[in-house]
Formats: C-alpha cells, sequence, structure tokens
C-alpha cells in the first residue's frame, strides 16, 4: 500500500477506523464519535483495507484547476479589484466581502460566492475592514423587538459623511421604518437642516405616506430643548408640521435608544459611497435622483425584513396638503418702496407696500411670500445681497440656486434697477428727463 502523510484531522479519523478493525469499538461508536454516518464508517474500512492511508486523503487534494473559465474569471476579478480607476482612485480599496461580492453580480454580471471572493482577495493581500468584535461583557443593551406593523413607528434622523469620498462631509436626513428597516425617506443637503428633513418627509408622504410615530433625537429642528412646557408657541417648525399632520413625536434620548437607524448608516456609509463612483454622481443633486429612483429600491430589495403584520399603519397622504404646509416660514416688513430684508438679503415686492408678509422657503418651491392672512403665493425679486451676514449656508445656497442661477454673488451687488422695476411692476414706463 502506498505510504502518505495524513494531517491531524485525517490521523484522528485512522484512529477510530483502526479500533473499530480491531473490534475495540463498533462502528455506531464511531460514528457518534466522529460525527459521520454508520455507513460512511463502514465505507471509511472498506477503503482502508484496499488503499491504505490514501482512503482518507481526499481525490482533489493537490489537484490544480485546469478548468479555463475558472482560471479567467479569476483573473477578471483580480483585475477588476487591483485596476479599477474612477477619478484616478480606486473605489474598492476599502470594501467588504461581501458587497463586492454583490458589486461584482450587479455592476459586472459575474455570480460568484462570498467565500470564493474572499480567498480570491486574500491571495493578493487584501483584508477586509470588516472586522467582528467580541461583546464585551460589562456592555448590555436591552433589546426591544421592531414594531409589529409597517408605518406604526419611523425613526428620523441625519448622518454627515464624506459621501463623495471628495473630502467635504454632506448631511443625508432620513426616515427609516422601525418594523421593515427600509429607508422611506432620504434627502441630501449640504449641512443637516430644516430643509433636509421636510423633502426627506415630502418623499416618505408621496412613497408611502404619513406615519402614526416619528422617533427622532433631541436635536433642535424637532424639539425646543430649553423650554419648560410644550405647547404650540414652544414646538418647532418641524413639531407644528408634524402636528397639523396628526403625527405623534417623542424623542430617543441615546443612540442606542435608536439603534436601528443607526446601523442603517453604518451599513449605507460602506455602500453608498462606492455606488456613487460607480455611477459617476458627484453633486447633492444627482445624489438626491439617485437615491430615491435607484438606491432605495436596490436597499429594499437586499435589507427589507417583512413585517410580522401585513396592515399597514401609513396614512395616505393628500400630497396637495403636504406640499402646501412642507415650508420653513418667517415674519418680514416691506417697506414703502416695496423692498423687505431677509437676513443680508434684500428683496423686492410690488404686491405689499408698507405691509407684513410672510418669507416662505423650501428645496422643491423654492422662495416666496404671501400676505399676512393669505396663503396666496407671490414671487419676489433679488435686489441685492449681503453674504457677510448671518443667513444659515443651506438657505444661501438656496436662494442663489433660486434667483441667480450659476451666478456667484458679490458683495452688496445690486441685481436689478429697483426704480425701473417699480415702474415696469405697475405698469407705467417713462422716459427719463435730462
Amino acid at each position: 500500500m502506498e505510504t502518505v502523510k495524513l494531517n491531524e484531522s485525517q490521523t484522528e479519523r485512522k484512529k477510530y477506523i483502526l479500533k473499530c478493525i480491531t473490534q475495540e469499538m463498533t462502528t455506531l461508536e464511531a460514528a457518534l464519535t466522529t460525527g459521520l454516518t454508520q455507513r460512511r464508517i463502514q465505507q471509511q474500512i472498506n477503503e482502508y483495507k484496499e488503499k491504505g492511508d490514501t482512503a482518507f486523503i481526499h481525490g482533489n487534494t493537490g489537484k490544480k484547476h485546469d478548468n479555463a473559465m475558472y482560471i479567467e474569471r479569476k483573473a477578471t476579478v483580480t483585475a477588476l479589484f487591483q485596476n479599477t480607476r474612477i477619478d484616478g482612485k480606486n473605489p474598492f480599496e476599502n470594501i467588504s466581502y461581501a458587497y463586492f461580492t454583490e458589486i461584482l453580480a450587479e455592476e459586472f454580471g459575474i455570480k460568484c460566492s462570498e467565500t470564493w471572493v474572499k480567498k480570491i482577495l486574500n491571495a493578493i493581500g487584501y483584508k477586509s475592514p470588516n472586522k467582528y468584535r467580541a461583546k464585551k461583557e460589562e456592555v448590555a443593551h436591552l433589546f426591544r423587538p421592531p414594531k409589529e406593523h409597517i408605518g406604526e413607528l419611523v425613526q428620523a434622523d441625519g448622518t454627515p459623511y464624506d459621501w463623495f469620498g471628495d473630502g467635504h462631509q454632506y448631511c443625508i436626513q432620513g426616515f427609516v421604518d422601525d418594523a421593515t428597516g427600509i429607508p422611506a425617506g432620504l434627502y441630501m443637503t449640504k449641512h443637516e437642516c430644516l430643509l433636509g428633513y421636510m423633502e426627506a418627509f415630502r418623499n416618505m408622504a408621496s412613497d408611502y405616506g404619513i406615519p402614526m410615530q416619528l422617533y427622532p433625537d433631541r436635536a433642535s429642528v424637532f424639539f425646543v430643548n430649553n423650554a419648560k412646557d410644550k405647547t404650540e408657541e414652544h414646538l418647532t417648525q418641524f413639531g407644528k408640521m408634524m402636528r397639523r399632520f396628526g403625527v405623534d413625536m417623542f424623542p430617543a434620548y441615546s443612540p442606542q435608544a435608536k439603534g436601528r437607524i443607526e446601523r442603517f448608516w453604518k451599513t449605507i456609509q460602506g455602500r453608498l459611497p462606492i455606488q456613487f463612483k460607480l455611477h459617476g454622481i458627484k453633486t447633492i443633486e444627482e445624489a438626491n435622483r439617485f437615491l430615491n429612483e435607484v438606491y432605495i429600491p436596490k436597499y429594499i430589495k437586499r435589507f427589507a425584513r417583512k413585517p410580522k403584520e401585513e396592515e399597514t399603519f401609513f396614512i395616505k397622504a393628500d400630497m396637495a396638503e403636504i406640499n402646501s404646509v412642507l415650508k420653513a416660514t418667517f415674519p418680514a416688513k416691506v417697506d414703502r418702496g416695496g423692498v423687505f430684508s431677509f437676513l443680508g438679503y434684500r428683496f423686492f415686492t410690488p404686491d405689499f407696500p408698507n405691509q407684513k408678509i410672510t418669507v416662505c422657503i423650501n428645496e422643491k418651491d423654492g422662495f416666496w411670500i404671501t400676505g399676512e392672512n393669505s396663503s396666496k403665493r407671490h414671487e419676489v425679486k433679488l435686489v441685492e445681497t449681503d453674504t457677510t451676514g448671518t443667513m444659515p449656508e443651506v438657505m444661501q445656497i438656496l436662494i442663489e440656486r433660486v434667483f441667480l442661477k450659476n451666478a456667484k454673488p458679490k458683495f452688496r451687488e445690486v441685481y436689478i434697477d429697483i426704480d425701473q422695476e417699480k415702474l415696469t411692476e405697475y405698469g407705467k414706463p417713462q422716459k427719463k428727463t435730462a
């Protein structure tokens, strides 16, 4: 018989087979000890009598894979991982084995197992950044089971992150359903702000409806934290909107309390930047279209849980009402010449001379005003800017997008001739006299 070198597990198997042959152990006892079937033990006895130690070595051990397609696929996967460049950078430099396996199937049509991909990447010296930490016995968080109905509870949060991989952080504001884990509404802005949450809520209302309960943190967008009473006068603008929609809103007091949305952010922080690179997404506007049209459906297909109960607690939204309510509002006063100031910007309106007005602003509809006791929309003209003022940057960006298009604002630059604009608005153009 051929003499071969056995490893530790093969030597252990041989020990029990020899005991069966010398009748020190029954085949049933050997089967229970090794975890094999009694039939397989008997087969090993017969194979050992015929082949000796070779019976314990698998037939493919030491053989090289001679399948040309396998070799070609391995080379392709290796080349994709090592040589892909987008704007001079490798989009896969910090990717997990599981996600790279998904991308190979979705983007390149290469279907393979995660184990095989891990083996290929390990062979070229790559290790996944995902590491599993041992649980600490002294730290324990009580597990709260997910809600049973979709729309019963929606968690709200925003996270700044370098989504485009360009060194600049932008914020995605989102609502994640507690029962299913699906992102019901997402919206990116430069910073976390009321405007971003309004648009994320608008997306959720349009796609799913109005939820029963909202569970955000204690950010100032949601709650007036220094108010002793929580009357209507001490609600934030977002809080008033939610009360208008009949949404019960209560705060989480720690990141652990809203752990499901925190885990959601961790998941997409490892995936979304790679998707942006692969699809050439480089701006906030492109990102918001991609999130709603491409990424959210893909995420739901991959990660959504089935709720315990089929009935939805989302209430169908009247989008006309939703759109009329979702706006940030600010009081202002127009002077006798039809000009009013708003946080460093001056605007002209011929409709409300020497009257109080309400300034309205959101990402969807831009910038407009209404009368003190009216909801009718009135357009305005930008007169001049003072970018040294205290206006939040997200509002500056929106106003400049609405009024200045791609022009770069300059300090106190005049954009219209007020006198001539007044005459035009009132329909009484006059010739200038010498």
